[in-house]
């Protein structure tokens, strides 16, 4: 079993990166940019040397990008892969659909041929459903609303049509926020941390007022590999934590949590253009057919992503915590 996962440098990818390595497994990574220090992400004291990782850019590079696959022959391939903000979008929709759907489909078509493929698992997102104020099941019609969901509503319409046209092996997923101990620090709860620790004030976009579920990395890891390995071929899921949160209400958790008076640190900024109000992901589909519920409370959670701030806090409060957009 080789195990191969575009956007391993993603918040998921290297989560699950890391756990292929704990568990021995043959795993490779393709990211746009290279590992990270083992502040961000602590499990690379474990491993320093003989990390299969590999820095290419599937905007810039795709032909490089798909001989490097070939090359590597993957039995199972995870894909976080793509320019993934939301707000930012906005500012360059071409950059989007170019990248996530144009040169996606390029390399897809060429991960559709490879002979040693078993396993092709897209991680998606409820953004392609828009905002909705019911549960949302997976045979939800898509309904985006920025230039982000729109391009990863047309890469999952794509996928389906391989998988009708050439019975391509695909499962996705469509995850509820990620969180969790080594995520970038431009995110909404680890800025929320470090803010909280170094006094520094964290800007709340429009009072907070929509609502959010987040799934913890330990959460992500097993949904992913029950769609490796589980579950059957040209099926969809979706996963994500029990409880619904204002993003207000989170900071003020992680107030409490991080032992901070929420008025010190907030000041209210507006909100985003195109933020959906919610996302309500039904799952009992994962449940029944899979066993699946998520383990990690959001208040343990926190506490765990406190605990590796405050433990690499001296290197993470002077990183960059702002998004720094790359093509």
């Amino acid at each position: 079993m080789r195990i191969l996962i575009l956007g391993s440098g993603s918040f998921a990818g290297q989560a699950i990166f890391s756990e292929f390595l704990k568990e021995g497994l043959e795993v490779y990574g393709i990211n746009r940019s290279g590992i990270k220090d083992n502040n961000q992400w602590e499990w690379l004291r474990q491993f320093k040397k003989d990390i299969n990782w590999y820095e290419l850019n599937i905007y810039k590079e795709s032909e490089k990008f798909v001989n490097l696959i070939k090359g590597i022959k993957p039995t199972h391939i995870i894909d976080f892969m793509g320019q993934g903000m939301v707000a930012q979008s906005w500012s360059d929709p071409r950059l989007w659909y170019t990248t996530n759907i144009s040169e996606k489909a390029f390399v897809l078509e060429n991960i559709r041929q490879l002979k040693s493929l078993e396993k092709y698992v897209r991680a998606s997102t409820p953004e392609v459903y828009g905002s909705s104020d019911k549960f949302i099941s997976e045979s939800q019609n898509f309904n985006p609303s920025t230039p982000y969901a729109v391009s990863h509503s047309a890469i999952d319409f794509h996928i389906r049509c391989l998988g009708r046209q050439f019975n391509f092996p695909y499962s996705i997923g469509r995850f509820a926020n990620f969180y969790g101990e080594g995520q970038q620090l431009y995110r909404v709860i680890p800025r929320a941390i470090l803010s909280c620790l170094t006094k520094r004030k964290f800007i709340l976009d429009g009072e907070g007022k929509s609502t959010r579920y987040f799934i913890h990395s330990d959460d992500i890891i097993s949904s992913i590999k029950l769609l490796l390995f589980t579950t059957k071929t040209q099926t969809e899921y979706n996963f994500s934590g029990a409880e619904e949160v204002s993003i207000n209400n989170l900071i003020r958790l992680i107030c409490t949590v991080s032992s901070t008076k929420f008025d010190d640190i907030v000041n209210y900024g507006p909100e985003r253009p195109g933020k959906d109000l919610h996302y309500r992901l039904n799952c009992l589909k994962a449940k029944n057919d899979l066993d699946w519920s998520p383990k990690v409370k959001l208040e343990d959670g926190i506490s765990r992503v406190v605990k590796w701030i405050e433990r690499n806090l001296e290197a993470l409060e002077k990183a960059s915590w702002v998004y720094e957009h790359k093509d």
